[in-house]
């Protein structure tokens, strides 16, 4: 059965990041969803990692490459290739996601049943702990 979502986590060197990023996605209320997980030939940490989430059920596949590709956005299109889901999320490996993120996207997304693109404003977290919001107009805004 198709999923409904298609999350491609492309890594490169966010060892630091990639456990929560994994995670966050892995623990959505929402769990329609395959997760795609592609390593750019990772020098830091980031290997054993996602190799610790391979036997998880979400995880339909791991791909890890020989040689650096040299750019994100060869990485989103291995992965877009990869997808078997209606929507794609490129969640990028230094991110991380509330746990009802699908579940607000897709309530969001069903007004509108011809859209073929969904986005929305991004929250950053500062060295100071305070978080900020990105927004489509791209000021910083506090949240």
């Amino acid at each position: 059965m198709r999923k409904k979502v298609s999350v491609i986590i492309p890594n490169y060197n966010h060892a630091n990041y990639l456990e929560k990023r994994i995670t966050t996605v892995i623990n959505q209320s929402f769990q329609d969803f395959e997760i795609i997980i592609l390593d750019d030939c990772s020098t830091d940490n980031s290997r054993p990692i996602i190799e610790s989430f391979r036997n998880n059920p979400k995880i339909t596949a791991i791909e890890i490459n020989n040689t650096n590709s040299g750019s994100p956005f060869f990485q989103w299109k291995k992965g877009i290739e990869m997808a078997s889901g209606e929507w794609i999320w490129i969640a990028e490996s230094d991110d991380y996601a509330d746990s009802k993120f699908l579940e607000t996207a897709f309530k969001e997304i069903a007004k509108y049943p011809d859209a073929g693109v969904f986005y929305c404003d991004s929250f950053y977290d500062t060295q100071y702990g305070e978080p900020y919001r990105f927004s489509n107009s791209s000021e910083f805004k506090n949240h």
